[in-house]
């Protein structure tokens, strides 16, 4: 058969100006798509991953126990869903206590060893057993060497090379009948600080796990009060 040379002149410029179409149009959504890829980018530096700062109320179970939690306390977006959850996580400045607020994002993007952060963990009990309880039970079995001076009245005591607990020292506050006891790193890096981690049962069933910079062990006393309160204030009636 025989093309037409005015069909075939017509057929392509009209397949071109399709083309030219498709391009513009691939084109346009890769253009956008970067841009809100950048937006997303920006928003999630300036936001801290979705925080704005609200303080709107998310209410949370974890286990049996429900909560109420401020969303700019909230560390992860997945968790500011709300609902069942197996474990909460909240940032939190110290000594404020606050949540992400614009003003203050700049010390929530912090990495540096020092930043005044505190990380919670509100999870399950696994058991019964809190840092205070496993003092006598469990801590003590791996004491070595001489007791340490800590800050504001606590001892410290290094923990045996041959145990889970190497490279630790358990800081505790002695002659109470429930000391104050929290785990902390004997040494700090370039990348890691010198962190301490302490474990408090409360509500229903839940354990709070805080971790700190050991640079704040003297402020012991005011940071697990002011924390168990706090948190205190996020339960409800089950």
């Amino acid at each position: 058969m025989v093309t037409d040379s005015r069909d075939e002149s017509r057929f392509w410029p009209r397949l071109l100006a399709v083309f030219l179409a498709l391009v513009v149009a691939l084109g346009l959504a890769g253009i956008a798509w970067a841009v809100n890829d950048a937006i997303n980018r920006h928003h999630d530096r300036i936001a801290l991953k979705g925080l704005d700062g609200k303080p709107s109320p998310i209410a949370l179970t974890v286990g049996t126990q429900r909560l109420v939690i401020p969303a700019n306390l909230i560390r992860f977006p997945t968790d500011r869903r709300g609902g069942l959850v197996t474990a909460v996580d909240l940032l939190v400045l110290w000594p404020s206590l606050d949540g992400f607020s614009e003003e203050r994002s700049r010390d929530f993007r912090d990495s540096a060893p020092d930043a005044p952060l505190i990380y919670v963990t509100i999870t399950e009990a696994e058991t019964d057993l809190d840092s205070t309880t496993r003092l006598n039970g469990l801590y003590e079995r791996y004491f070595t060497g001489a007791a340490i001076p800590g800050p504001e009245h606590l001892v410290g005591r290094t923990m045996s090379p041959n145990s889970a607990y190497r490279g630790e020292i358990v800081y505790y506050e002695p002659h109470s009948a429930t000391p104050y006891v929290a785990r902390c790193l004997a040494g700090a890096t370039e990348e890691i600080p010198a962190t301490c981690l302490r474990e408090v049962n409360i509500g229903h069933g839940l354990t709070m796990l805080y971790r700190f910079n050991r640079a704040w062990l003297a402020d012991w006393r005011t940071m697990d009060d002011r924390l168990r309160r706090v948190v205190g204030q996020f339960l409800r009636p089950t």
